[in-house]
């Protein structure tokens, strides 16, 4: 983040095993080092992370629910959709207008790098719209 730049602010969803769990924390650190806030889910954010399942078809209903409930909440936001669910079904997601970014598993230790050059390769900041 540069000096004086406003705070950026992101939520997290996490839906499945402790795995997810945990790598959600990991991706929440990354994150905070990179000087973001932290909001809760319900509350206004920049960039939504959504952490999914696909254990069961009741696991893939509610990772859906829950991504169309993002832009509900800010229809400016940035909304990545990442885990298990994100890496067997992208064309499937893909079809989901809300959803900016997909990440296979293997991405989510880079989600911070990628959604910046996301945000740069954009032709309006989606940023303070809020």
């Amino acid at each position: 983040m540069e000096e004086g730049e406003i705070k950026k602010r992101v939520a997290f969803y996490t839906l499945g095993c402790k795995v997810n769990q945990y790598e959600t924390n990991a991706m929440i650190e990354q994150f905070i080092n990179k000087g973001y806030e932290i909001a809760n889910f319900d509350d206004m954010s920049d960039i939504y992370v959504i952490n999914t399942c696909t254990v069961t078809n009741v696991s893939d209903k509610k990772s859906r629910q829950i991504i169309r409930r993002v832009k509900q909440i800010n229809e400016n936001s940035i909304l990545v959709v990442t885990g298990c669910y994100a890496q067997v079904a992208q064309k499937e997601l893909e079809k989901i207008k809300e959803i900016d970014i997909i990440l296979g598993n293997s991405e989510k230790k880079d989600v911070v790098d990628i959604i910046e050059n996301y945000c740069r390769s954009q032709d309006t900041r989606k940023f303070g719209k809020n």
